[in-house]
């Protein structure tokens, strides 16, 4: 450990190899009873990121490659455990690589049955043209789901059967009225509806516009999006019928969303959200790589399947 103090007090940077960070971090993004080739294609992931970030100059101020936080990937020592740990032995080394440089590649926990592309972070779809957005069939097919209309009927249902539909944030709906949105957004009046008015592969809202009697607001980015919509006081019914509560942002950005009741006496406007999936929806998705390891996918399928055209390496290789 090392204990730094800068003008804010003082950090503390705990240096350690990369299988021992991994041994921290595979059990903070996934679950250890999750198949063993799931855990050894997010031990692949999670050791490439990492890899990326220990050439960057993030956190340099810091003396650091990385934080221990969903900034990066979450890393908890104290939930290691021996699958987890059998998992990053087992690919020891082993980083994902595209045309022999080290692949940014990303996953997220929940796909609405399908994916989208980096394009959601800025980047053109040559710079990183193995992040494409699929849907989670064998196939891979994915449709043009850009239209507001065609993506709430997907939505609104199940859509065809895929490695994501059994989980329980498939699907989610919430509800949100005009009252509780306007304690984030004060500046355009009386809010009186949200509209997505553009989407991306896979249907992803692109931007949101919001409507008041005094203005608009136009969100732009998934991360915005989620962030300026959601609230922990948000109830959320999954796809398996159990509720949740306590989210800061919506669980993803791939929804659609309607006024579904008015009060004309007390002037709110009560929002319907359906949306699907968990997570930003570029990369592999955990519960897909889950089910595909229970069809007996090994991990180099599953990694195969999310991430178009690359490459297992051996990091001294890159």
């Amino acid at each position: 450990l090392h204990v730094y103090r800068g003008d804010s007090g003082l950090w503390l940077v705990n240096e350690l190899g990369m299988e021992g960070y991994l041994c921290g971090v595979v059990p903070g993004e996934m679950p250890s009873s999750f198949a063993p080739e799931a855990l050894k294609a997010q031990a692949v992931c999670a050791r490439t990121y990492a890899a990326i970030q220990a050439l960057g100059t993030t956190y340099e101020t810091y003396h650091a490659d990385v934080d221990d936080t969903t900034a990066c990937q979450v890393y908890l020592p104290a939930n290691e455990n021996q699958a987890a740990t059998d998992a990053v032995n087992a690919t020891a080394g082993e980083v994902l690589s595209y045309e022999g440089r080290l692949a940014s590649v990303y996953y997220f926990s929940t796909s609405c049955g399908y994916s989208t592309d980096g394009t959601i972070w800025g980047a053109s779809k040559d710079e990183i043209p193995y992040l494409k957005g699929i849907g989670l069939t064998e196939k891979k097919k994915i449709p043009d789901l850009t239209d507001n209309d065609t993506f709430l009927k997907f939505i609104q249902g199940q859509g065809e059967q895929n490695y994501d539909s059994s989980f329980p944030m498939y699907r989610w709906k919430t509800t949100i009225t005009n009252k509780k949105l306007q304690q984030k957004v004060d500046t355009i009046g009386e809010i009186q509806g949200i509209f997505v008015t553009s989407r991306g592969t896979g249907g992803i809202a692109q931007t949101v516009q919001i409507v008041g009697s005094e203005g608009t607001k136009t969100l732009k980015g998934q991360s915005q999006i989620r962030s300026v919509l959601g609230s922990e006081s948000l109830v959320y019914k999954k796809n398996d019928g159990n509720e949740l509560t306590g989210w800061s942002t919506l669980p993803s950005a791939f929804f659609s969303v309607d006024e579904t009741a008015r009060d004309e006496e007390k002037d709110i406007r009560t929002f319907t959200i359906w949306g699907g999936g968990y997570g930003h929806g570029v990369g592999m998705s955990q519960d897909g790589a889950q089910e595909m390891a229970r069809e007996g996918k090994n991990y180099e399928e599953i990694l195969m399947f999310f991430y178009d055209g690359v490459e297992i390496r051996d990091c001294e290789e890159d």
